[in-house]
């Protein structure tokens, strides 16, 4: 056999290899989505009260570069609520659906849909609504010390 097919016959090897690992290691997850699910829709929950304490809790990981930055006391519920949103597009959803996902290892992928809902702080302090409208897509979250955190990149489309 030739240089050229042994080298040929190992390349693959080793890809139909690493598409069997990734198969054997991806899972699908429940229609709700599963634990990501519930970690994400406690998330937008709190997001959506808005409750500063159970955001920083239940949105971000301990070690969050974002949260470590912020100046958590200059904010209040509601300012809280808007900086994240215009931070993180996935986190401005309100009448969420989770209709499934897909797991492997410690990162998640769960679909959504809901209402997006755009808003600005005003000079005067007054939170103004900008934009409604229908979104749906992916949403990734992270298993961190075991549990489940919005991993801060999604695709929403209208």
């Amino acid at each position: 056999m030739s240089a050229k097919v042994r080298m040929i016959s190992r390349y693959l090897l080793v890809s139909c290899g690493l598409a069997l690992v990734s198969l054997v290691h991806a899972s699908s997850l429940p229609a709700d989505g599963g634990d990501p699910g519930k970690a994400y829709k406690a998330c937008v929950d709190a997001v959506a009260k808005p409750d500063k304490a159970a955001m920083v809790a239940l949105c971000f990981a301990k070690d969050d570069p974002w949260i470590k930055k912020a100046n958590l006391g200059y904010f209040t519920n509601e300012t809280f609520q808007v900086a994240v949103r215009i931070e993180w597009p996935a986190l401005r959803l309100i009448d969420v659906k989770i209709t499934g996902g897909q797991l492997t290892g410690d990162d998640a992928e769960i679909s959504v849909q809901g209402t997006m809902l755009l808003q600005r702080e005003e000079p005067t302090g007054d939170i103004v609504e900008v934009d409604r409208y229908p979104a749906k897509g992916t949403v990734k979250l992270q298993r961190k010390d075991g549990v489940w955190r919005y991993a801060g990149t999604e695709k929403l489309e209208r």
